[in-house]
C-alpha cells in the first residue's frame, strides 16, 4: 500500500550499500527514509495512529544520522565549487582549509553512522519496517475507501505548501519541507491517480528544489562571513537568490 513495501525494501539495499562504501549511498537511503515518513504522515488517516506515529519517530532517528552525514558532505562540495581562478590566494587557502574541515567531519561522521547501521536497535526497526510495510496496520477507513484517504491527504498537504508564511530563512524551510512532503506522497500514488499525481509530484519538486538551493545558498554564506570571507560569502547569495527567482512560477503551478 502506498508503495511501503518497495520503498523499505530499496532502503534497506542503500543502508547496505551505506556499509559498503556505495557511492551516493547516503543520500539515497536518507531520500527513502523521507518518502517513508512523507507517506506515513500525509495519509496518516489511513493507519492506526499510534503505530504510525511510533514508526515515523523512530525512521526519523534514522534520517537525523543520515543527514547529519550527508549535509556535511554537500557543504564541503559546495565549498570546492565556490572557489574562482582570480580569488585571492589567502582566500582560495582560507575555503579550501574550511571544505577540507567538513570533509575531516563528513569522515567521522560517516564512520558513526556505520557502527549504529550494526547495532541491535537498527536491525530491530528495519525488521519492524519490513513486516510494517507488508502488513500495514490499517484503521477502517484505510481498508474501506483507500482512495478517498488519498485525496485528502494530498489535498491538505498542497494546502500546507501554499500556507501564508513570511520571507524568513526558517519560514521558507517549513515551505521547502512541506514541499518535499508532498512530492514524496504524491509519488507513491501514481499508479492510482495517474497523470494528476504525477503533476503534482512535478510542481513540488520545483518549489523544493528552488527552496533547497536558496537555503543551501544562505547558510553557506552566513558560514563564511563568519570566516571573514565576504567574496566567496556574495557569491553564494547571488546563487541564493537567483534559485529563488524560481518560487514564484513553481508556487503558481501548484494553485489550483
Amino acid at each position: 500500500m502506498f508503495s511501503l513495501v518497495a520503498v523499505s525494501a530499496q532502503l534497506a539495499e542503500q543502508l547496505v550499500a551505506v556499509e559498503t562504501g556505495g557511492e551516493d549511498a547516503v543520500h539515497q537511503a536518507r531520500t527513502r527514509v523521507r518518502r517513508l515518513r512523507s507517506i506515513l504522515g500525509v495519509y496518516k488517516r489511513a493507519f492506526d495512529a499510534e503505530q504510525n506515529r511510533r514508526m515515523r519517530d523512530r525512521l526519523k532517528g534514522l534520517g537525523d544520522r543520515l543527514g547529519a552525514v550527508r549535509d556535511l558532505e554537500v557543504r564541503a562540495a559546495a565549498l570546492d565549487d565556490l572557489l574562482e581562478v582570480d580569488d585571492d590566494p589567502e582566500v582560495i587557502e582560507a575555503v579550501e582549509a574550511l571544505a577540507s574541515e567538513h570533509r575531516a567531519a563528513h569522515d567521522a561522521a560517516l564512520s558513526g553512522l556505520i557502527r549504529h547501521l550494526d547495532t541491535r536497535g537498527h536491525r530491530r526497526l528495519m525488521a519492524d519496517l519490513q513486516l510494517y510495510a507488508a502488513e500495514p496496520p490499517l484503521r477502517g477507513r484505510g481498508r474501506k475507501h483507500p482512495r478517498r484517504v488519498t485525496k485528502r491527504g494530498l489535498k491538505a498537504a498542497t494546502a500546507r505548501v501554499l500556507a501564508e508564511r513570511d520571507d524568513s530563512l526558517e519560514s521558507l524551510h517549513a515551505t521547502r519541507k512541506a514541499a518535499r512532503r508532498l512530492r514524496y506522497a504524491a509519488e507513491a500514488v501514481v499508479d492510482d491517480l495517474g497523470r494528476r499525481a504525477v503533476r503534482l509530484a512535478a510542481d513540488a519538486e520545483s518549489i523544493h528544489d528552488a527552496l533547497g538551493d536558496h537555503r543551501d545558498g544562505m547558510l553557506l554564506a552566513r558560514l563564511l562571513r563568519e570566516r571573514e570571507l565576504p567574496g566567496p560569502a556574495a557569491r553564494a547569495e547571488r546563487a541564493a537568490q537567483t534559485a529563488l527567482d524560481r518560487l514564484d512560477e513553481s508556487l503558481d503551478a501548484l494553485r489550483p
